[in-house]
């Protein structure tokens, strides 16, 4: 088996070229754009470590192994955050687990099961998925595969390579330190030495190799252990074991029998990684693949049968124990087994008819092929939920300012609000020399003291407000999947309140000398039983003394607060001071505002029907909501107090 036939080299070149061009064509199509977890994973975790150092482990996002983010810091030195640099080496480690899935199928079983089964994981959808996103996934599985194969080695070969131990300890402790689901590889080599056997005098290397591995791994182990509520992600995908531990069976019956139907009936059921529910297999592939379960079934007597289907046994176990049921991204160890398996009813027929290997090498390969292939880069990435989820909107706004240099102060909407829209569209146009101001319009509208350009994205509602000040703004051409406006807000009519209750100014007390309110209105007046609709009418004059931001990882490492460090109070009190209902929030990014900026945004009051009737006062002021402290007016105080008259009807708009 160590020399390589010609028509196995030339096959074998020809999946390799199949499988990087797969995982590099159409790159910056499929995926359509930039998903939260690639960005904070390249962020939070590779970047940080260009900055702080290399770490054992990282407690965020639910607790992250540290290989892959190590391997891939040194090329965002050198490269910069760009498609390529973030997702080489997914890429990367897709091509390497097919070279590794046909090494070892054609160890265990035949040069044909090796070649079949590595184009097979080149084609496949599952596969193509890992290796064109910029997680760790697929950076697993190389190493997975990588001690699968030397440790085969060990148990069977006649005289095992010297390096063999070498390259199982690496191979396990690659994976331990790459995904969590990594550490199932020590059970299934474990498992494996006892159901495929091996001659006594292997038993002593092979267990030395396993324990090499662990004892690698040993330091992130040790300091994940040592972080209180770091390693959190087993326990919150492990729903079905925790409601088993309740005395509660129901859950992890209802998770395994989906997950045993993975490949023919419910798939992931994740936009992120699939068509949702759509099963590994059509119709034709699973019952090549059941056949190909069946044919290893008949053969328990062979070792590496047994061992295959341990293998996939051992793969598919983490899909069946957590949520949701079907996940890929759980199951990533069983996907070389579910090809390899798949390549067996070819490799049966040929021991009988030798001349059926071509035909159903070709059969298999374009039954897979032709369903995946399609699915993958038309069907799936075209979807308007995965649009939605990989901010497609934003790239085709990336290309939009690329295309639109002249172009300077603009406003965008985020549904998702939060930091990772405004870190996609710099990813993806670094260079642009422009401002974006980044507000939620179900709550908020700007202009930055001329009339703007305000891209929205054609999901969400606006409130009531934002839509009746977007009715009166021009449309403008916009980026695909966004509508646009040119926006100017209006003055304050003659209704607005725009003094407080000793008479005074608002706008000549702007808290922290940098933002000052211009004026309430009243969209709807608040009365007991009802909610209340106030608009609060801002513009920044001086730049926010706010703290530095901070990009964290989602969820965020225990303990650490990852929240907004700017909001607006807005209670409402009786004329004696009771309090009676209040809003809290800043629906615009304080760091994206700029000076002459006006922003207006609408606070929610829902008043109890017991409340104490009018008339009320409004009490509003600005604070960080991480410690409480609180931004002061000119005169040291912490709050505005606006009286309210219950009877004010809609604020009117005039020209500005």
């Amino acid at each position: 088996m160590k020399h390589l036939k010609t028509y196995e080299r030339w096959g074998l070149i020809a999946v390799l070229l199949l499988a990087w061009g797969l995982r590099w064509g159409a790159l910056l199509e499929v995926p359509p754009g930039w998903r939260d977890d690639d960005l904070i994973e390249l962020v939070t975790f590779s970047q940080r470590i260009l900055s702080d150092g290399p770490a054992w482990y990282f407690a965020g996002a639910s607790g992250h192994e540290p290989l892959y983010h190590t391997i891939r810091a040194p090329l965002l030195a050198v490269a910069g955050l760009n498609q390529a640099s973030a997702r080489w080496l997914s890429a990367t480690c897709g091509t390497f687990a097919v070279l590794l899935t046909w090494a070892i199928g054609r160890r265990l079983f035949t040069r044909e099961v090796g070649l079949l089964s590595g184009a097979l994981v080149a084609v496949s959808f599952w596969a193509l998925m890992y290796s064109r996103v910029a997680i760790r996934h697929m950076g697993a599985l190389p190493w997975m595969l990588l001690a699968i194969y030397w440790g085969w080695r060990i148990l069977q070969d006649k005289t095992p390579p010297r390096w063999a131990s070498v390259g199982m300890a690496l191979g396990v402790a690659g994976a331990l330190l790459t995904y969590y689901a990594g550490r199932l590889i020590p059970a299934l080599l474990g498992a494996a030495l006892l159901v495929v056997g091996t001659k006594k005098d292997r038993v002593a290397r092979y267990l030395l190799a396993l324990g090499a591995g662990l004892l690698l791994a040993a330091p992130m182990f040790w300091t994940a252990a040592h972080i209180p509520g770091g390693d959190a992600r087993v326990s919150e995908v492990a729903v079905p074991l925790t409601a088993l531990r309740q005395g509660d069976l129901k859950p992890l019956l209802q998770t395994t029998w989906t997950t045993l139907g993975m490949a023919h009936a419910k798939g992931d059921p994740e936009w992120l990684y699939n068509v949702s529910e759509r099963p590994v297999f059509g119709v034709l592939g699973a019952l090549l693949f059941y056949l190909g379960v069946a044919t290893r079934l008949g053969h328990l007597k062979q070792a590496n049968a047994r061992f295959v289907l341990l293998w996939l046994a051992a793969g598919m176990a983490p899909a069946c124990l957590s949520l949701p049921p079907s996940s890929y991204g759980h199951a990533i160890l069983a996907l070389p087994a579910v090809y390899l398996l798949l390549a067996m009813p070819m490799k049966a027929a040929a021991r009988r008819w030798p001349w059926t290997a071509l035909p159903l090498f070709a059969l298999t390969l374009g039954v897979v092929a032709a369903r995946d292939v399609r699915d993958y880069f038309v069907t799936w990435p075209n979807h308007s939920m995965v649009r939605f989820l990989y901010r497609a909107d934003y790239r085709a706004l990336s290309h939009y300012l690329e295309e639109s240099p002249d172009v300077q102060d603009i406003a965008v909407s985020s549904m998702l609000f939060g930091p990772w829209d405004k870190i996609a569209v710099q990813t993806d146009c670094p260079e642009a020399n422009l401002q974006l101001r980044w507000l939620d319009p179900t709550r908020a509208l700007l202009d930055t003291g001329a009339p703007t350009r305000f891209f929205m994205q054609n999901v969400g509602r606006p409130t009531a407000l934002v839509e009746s000040l977007l009715t009166t703004s021009p449309a403008i051409h916009a980026p695909e999947g966004m509508r646009g406006f040119l926006v100017s807000l209006p003055a304050l009519s003659q209704d607005a309140r725009t003094t407080d209750i000793r008479g005074h100014s608002l706008a000549a007390q702007p808290f922290a000398n940098a933002l000052r309110l211009e004026g309430v209105t009243v969209e709807a007046p608040p009365q007991p039983g009802n909610a209340g609709r106030l608009a609060l009418w801002w513009e920044v004059v001086a730049p926010l003394p706010l703290p530095p931001e901070e990009l964290l990882p989602y969820p965020p490492p225990p303990g650490v607060y990852s929240g907004s460090r700017l909001k607006v109070f807005a209670h409402l009190v009786t004329a004696k001071g009771d309090f009676v209902a209040g809003d809290d929030g800043l629906w615009v990014d304080p760091y994206s505002l700029q000076v002459g900026d006006r922003f207006v945004q609408e606070h929610h009051l829902n008043l109890p029907a017991d409340a104490a009737a009018g008339p009320y006062h409004l009490r509003v002021g600005l604070y960080d909501p991480m410690n409480g402290e609180r931004w002061a007016v000119g005169s040291g105080e912490t709050l505005l107090e606006i009286a309210l008259d219950s009877s004010q009807t809609a604020f009117r708009m005039t020209a500005k």
